[in-house]
């Protein structure tokens, strides 16, 4: 930390206080007002007016999304420190993850750092991500990456809701996949020695990965669902569908895992005489973890005065953030913004996500993400720390 970086931390601070209001409403707004992924207009441009209104420059649509965004403020390009707004919600959940909060968190985080990047030189920004819940499409950050949206970003930050304040220490991959089945219909009570069963297929498919699961290791987890499978029961089905996720905690299990789930749909396949065809829809990679900036948000938590718990933890899910970390430095933290023990992806996740605990860790966690900030804009050194650290794993 240099010299004048904690005079402006606490600058960038108050400021983030003074407009606590505004980013609480447009918490409880977006809670208020759900939106499923790629169907987030109201958010986005919540989120977008707020920031045009502190001076960013904003472009909407970004990426080639209509609900991404890209908010920037600064004199110069490098380093350029950018805040991922997530606020898309669950389908008939709404904000079960918490999303609300963690959109208004990265906007309330760059105008606090805009107060000081004149005087620490970069650029700071927010870009909006939409969709990262899987809903059976490719993630937002995801397409964003591909379009480019992050080449000039040096180096991605974000926080997310929990029951706990900790940094990110590993997470779970995941490959989403359609396996689809195609028979012959006939009539089920009078020719079906005629009918090829597609549903039938299916089952055996699951079947076999029920048989599979014995032997995986501990971190893999395959779960999936029954998206078609007939028209009537006196109707040999003569094409069925499924949808299923293979997750795993690092790339090669992964990639193994989903090439063994594979193979017992070709098994199901086989053995009821039907054909199959496989669409992998996304990939999601694990987290690159970097300690450089993970011991940044432990010390802001720190100087803040707020309750941090300093052993990283192991996330039982997934993130399209993972895509972004394998790309450049980056690092996600959680605040202590709901009740331990509550169900996750639930309508009480949802409740809590506009209770005091919740808007409360919100602004403590933008003033912890402000705080990384300033500390990477005004301190070359942490910078080359971070990026040495990014490229040791290459």
């Amino acid at each position: 930390m240099t010299a004048n970086s904690l005079s402006w931390k606490k600058k960038a601070w108050e400021v983030i206080k003074q407009r606590e209001d505004d980013f609480r409403d447009l918490a409880l707004d977006i809670l208020n007002h759900p939106e499923p992924g790629y169907q987030e207009t109201r958010a986005s441009k919540s989120l977008v007016k707020v920031l045009a209104e502190e001076g960013f420059a904003t472009r909407q649509p970004y990426g080639g999304l209509d609900t991404a965004f890209r908010a920037v403020r600064g004199k110069g390009e490098f380093p350029g420190i950018y805040f991922l707004a997530e606020y898309d919600a669950l389908p008939g959940v709404g904000h079960g993850c918490g999303h609300n909060l963690i959109g208004p968190a990265a906007a309330a985080a760059a105008v606090g750092a805009a107060a000081v990047v004149e005087e620490t030189g970069g650029s700071v920004g927010v870009i909006g991500t939409p969709a990262e819940e899987y809903l059976g499409v490719e993630e937002g950050k995801i397409k964003l990456l591909r379009a480019g949206a992050f080449q000039d970003v040096t180096a991605a930050l974000m926080l997310h809701p929990f029951t706990q304040a900790r940094v990110l220490g590993s997470d779970l991959g995941f490959i989403a996949c359609e396996f689809n089945f195609h028979g012959q219909a006939a009539h089920a009570a009078a020719d079906p020695w005629e009918g090829r069963n597609a549903l039938e297929g299916l089952i055996a498919a699951f079947n076999q990965i029920n048989a599979l699961r014995q032997h995986l290791t501990p971190d893999v987890r395959v779960h999936g669902i029954i998206k078609e499978g007939g028209e009537a029961p006196n109707i040999v089905p003569d094409f069925a569908s499924g949808q299923f996720m293979v997750r795993a905690a690092d790339t090669d299990t992964l990639e193994d895992a989903y090439q063994r789930v594979c193979d017992c749909a070709r098994a199901g396949a086989l053995a009821t005489g039907t054909t199959l065809t496989v669409n992998q829809i996304t990939t999601v990679y694990n987290t690159r973890i970097n300690p450089v900036l993970n011991r940044l948000i432990i010390e802001n938590y720190e100087q803040l005065g707020i309750a941090i718990d300093p052993d990283p933890y192991p996330m039982a899910a997934s993130t399209d953030f993972g895509n972004v970390s394998q790309e450049l430095p980056a690092a996600m933290f959680f605040i202590d913004s709901h009740p331990g023990g509550i169900p996750w992806h639930s309508p009480a996740v949802a409740e809590a996500s506009g209770e005091e605990k919740a808007l409360q860790a919100m602004v403590q966690g933008a003033c912890v993400l402000a705080g990384v900030a300033v500390d990477l804009l005004s301190d070359p050194g942490a910078v080359a720390d971070m990026q040495k650290e990014f490229h040791t794993h290459d």
